[in-house]
């Protein structure tokens, strides 16, 4: 890359997006635990704060055991609580300074996927900074890479597996013993990173053994010969942790993930996936709440995103044979990963985080695209507008990330919970609720009913379709969550209504708490 007033410009900016994910280590102890970390992001770290504190993967102050986090980030943000003894706030200044430094290695990451794919179109590396700024400053990236769950690492993970994809697929012949070791090692991280990893390590090892053969570098018996070794490391360095799920909970799978599909129907997501896409392709536009919807918005979603992609696929067929495998692998795994989540899985409310890791092949088909369409005529378009074009782009996110730091603007949505609990209940009392990330956090006897990390109320959900008799006969004394928790007041099922009473219900304060009855005298 050239050195140039407008790289250093974008070298600017990516430093005010650093800026922007440090901030809350000095904006006081109430932002640091407001601003990023999400209500999943607390679930991963009180597992990872237990963790440090020698409980092992445990929530409900580390006496319930749990396999639903991702383990690879679960270890590395168990550090901060390691080094501070499991001070609460101190981890999480911990968790957000790991949290910028694998950002910044994602944002490296995604500027050298870009300079590769982009080739001979971007001589001097400018619009491969520019594709980098759109992913480190979008502001859903940013979001989705500080919000102390694993996207951030998995995204590192993702580029690094397709770039190493890409110089194995550039050099002759097939993989020697220690080629295939590392090769199938980092694949094995990448699927400790995230479990749908397996979509990925399928789409490379099938591209790979198509492409051994067609580029006449081995034949059948060679290509299998490459890549069944290079599948069987990365197993390898993944069964301690399926063992450890399917021994201590019934399924390889985690239990965040069951829990999650309980109430998924076939094609449930299907309708909001094209702008969950759109905006993962231009994160500088995110569409309104309110719109995203309207019939017509997504069909105008599924059209840009299909033609962008049908014809970054069809013109980079002309790019270096390294370049069209690695595409060809990366876009392979985009469509096992969007049909999976968009036809078989639930929380739609979830899908641009699951969608995330497709940011940097999707923005730099945008790109591609993008160049192309402003050197045919009619448009006909110099450097300097088009560049102008992408500034605007740049601008637009910093702003939209200004906007965030606007109070009222960005809440986190848990913490009146929290509040209530911390003013009415002893350390030591027993709470529950279906939502206990951030309670879960701060109050360490928590336990946790829709079965994320709790197995014991995930079998009570899948024996009874509901948790009421497992509440019934534990030591929980209080229900705090979202006014919905309300409802359960009234439900006869196990007891329960005979058991607890609604003290309070407040839909503007999005707080509601049940108290257990004091038992009769007998």
């Amino acid at each position: 890359m050239t050195r140039s007033p407008l790289a250093a410009v974008l070298l600017a900016c990516l430093a005010a997006g650093v800026l922007f994910r440090l901030f809350p280590l000095v904006a006081g102890p109430e932002t640091l635990a407001r601003f990023f970390i999400t209500e999943d992001g607390y679930l991963l770290l009180t597992v990872a704060r237990n963790l440090a504190l020698g409980n092992g993967l445990a929530v409900s102050d580390g006496e319930i055991l749990t396999n639903g986090v991702q383990p690879l980030v679960t270890f590395l943000f168990a550090l901060p609580y390691l080094l501070t003894g499991g001070d609460k706030t101190a981890g999480l200044a911990g968790v957000v300074v790991l949290s910028t430094a694998i950002a910044v290695l994602g944002a490296w990451q995604v500027r050298a996927f870009a300079a590769r794919v982009l080739g001979a179109r971007d001589p001097d590396g400018v619009w491969a900074l520019f594709v980098t700024a759109f992913w480190f400053l979008g502001p859903l990236v940013v979001r989705h890479t500080m919000n102390a769950l694993e996207t951030g690492l998995y995204v590192l993970m993702v580029l690094l597996a397709v770039r190493h994809f890409m110089r194995i697929s550039a050099a002759p012949g097939v993989l020697d013993w220690r080629g295939k070791a590392l090769f199938g090692g980092l694949l094995g991280l990448v699927f400790l990173t995230r479990n749908d990893a397996a979509l990925l390590i399928f789409a490379l090892l099938l591209v790979r053994l198509v492409h051994l053969q067609v580029s006449g570098r081995a034949g059948l018996a060679g290509a299998l010969g490459e890549v069944v070794p290079v599948g069987l490391i990365s197993v390898a360095c993944a069964v301690p942790w399926l063992v450890y799920n399917y021994w201590l909970f019934g399924s390889i799978v985690p239990i965040s993930g069951l829990a999650q599909s309980l109430s998924a129907g076939f094609a449930d997501n299907l309708p909001e996936m094209p702008v969950e896409l759109f905006e993962t392709m231009l994160p500088m536009l995110p569409l309104p709440g309110s719109m995203e919807a309207l019939a017509a918005v997504q069909i105008a979603a599924a059209a840009v995103v299909t033609a962008v992609l049908a014809t970054f696929l069809v013109q980079v067929r002309r790019a270096p044979a390294a370049v069209r495998a690695g595409v060809l692998a990366y876009a392979l795994y985009a469509v096992l990963l969007v049909g999976y989540y968009s036809l078989f899985f639930g929380a739609p409310h979830y899908l641009s985080r699951y969608f995330a890791p497709l940011a940097p092949l999707l923005i730099t088909a945008a790109v591609w695209v993008g160049l192309d369409l402003a050197r045919r005529r009619p448009l006909a378009l110099g450097a300097v507008p088009v560049r102008a074009a992408g500034l605007a782009g740049v601008a637009l996110s910093l702003a939209l990330l200004g906007r965030l730091l606007v109070p009222g603007v960005h809440q986190q949505g848990h913490f009146q919970v929290v509040e209530w609990v911390r003013g009415n209940v002893a350390p030591e009392t027993w709470v529950g609720a279906v939502q206990t990330g951030t309670l879960g956090y701060w109050h360490d006897r928590t336990i946790n009913l829709d079965g994320k990390v709790n197995p014991h109320a995930l079998r009570a959900r899948m024996r009874d379709g509901h948790v009421l008799g497992y509440v019934v006969d534990s030591e929980i004394r209080y229900l705090a969550d979202w006014p919905g928790i309300a409802t359960w007041a009234d439900r006869e099922a196990a007891g329960f209504a005979r058991t607890f009473r609604l003290r309070l219900r407040d839909p503007a304060a999005r707080l509601a708490v049940l108290e257990r009855r004091e038992r009769a005298p007998e």
